[in-house]
């Protein structure tokens, strides 16, 4: 038989040697892909603005109106109008059917006040501040989008990483174009990293972006909109 007190060191070895070895495993994953990502993000962290425009409204195609926060595209903006695509109706969306959408400030006493965002903006107190203004927002179905300027997104290839992890990282490019010659008036890269913080047999994933790995962009971000499209 092994002596007890032999047993208990081999033991208590044995348990450190454990320790050890999850200790340097999340170590790796906590790492995993951050100084590639890192390299990435301080290649293409800024936008690129190529020239300023003005326009009275552009047409966002990320935004879709799920809630009452839909609305703040209006009431928080100096634009008349935004267009949208409303992609995948929810049966609680304040618009119910796909398609394109034209939202508006439009006078209190118009008649063309959208009863769904009325009662919503009533219920909040950035809407109530857009209608003390003797603002409402109209909403239009439209056929396509007029807009002169639109801002758009779109995901490139993953480029994956020689880890462990199975970790990626994916580009993605936002930009602010004119509609109808296409030509870009700003655009940005930006990278998430999915890092899969355990092995590929997990579906678990950790996802970090370029300020996680200590790369903060100066200029606006593409999404701030008024930034780049000044209001009319």
């Amino acid at each position: 038989p092994i002596p007890r007190l032999f047993g208990l060191r081999t033991f208590g070895r044995l348990s450190l040697l454990l320790l050890a070895c999850a200790a340097l495993y999340l170590y790796a994953a906590h790492n995993a892909g951050r100084k590639e990502l890192r390299a990435l993000c301080e290649q293409g962290v800024e936008p690129k603005v190529y020239r300023k425009v003005s326009a009275d409204g552009y047409f966002n195609s990320e935004e879709q109106c799920y809630g009452a926060g839909c609305w703040r595209i209006i009431t928080e903006s100096e634009y008349r109008y935004v267009e949208i695509e409303q992609r995948n109706p929810k049966p609680y969306s304040p618009i119910p059917e796909a398609g394109f959408y034209r939202l508006s400030k439009a006078p209190l006493d118009s008649g063309e006040c959208f009863a769904t965002a009325q009662d919503q903006l009533e219920d909040s107190e950035f809407g109530r501040r857009f209608l003390a203004r003797g603002y409402c927002i109209a909403v239009e179905r439209i056929q396509t989008p007029t807009s002169e300027f639109g801002i758009y997104s779109e995901r490139g290839t993953a480029i994956s990483l020689d880890n462990i992890f199975s970790s990626k990282i994916l580009p993605v490019r936002t930009y602010i174009k004119e509609v109808r010659s296409g030509s870009i008036v700003a655009e940005r890269t930006s990278f998430i990293l999915f890092q899969n913080a355990l092995p590929s047999f997990s579906s678990f994933a950790s996802v970090i972006g370029c300020p996680d790995v200590g790369v903060i962009q100066v200029k606006d971000d593409i999404v701030n909109v008024e930034s780049y499209i000044v209001p009319k």
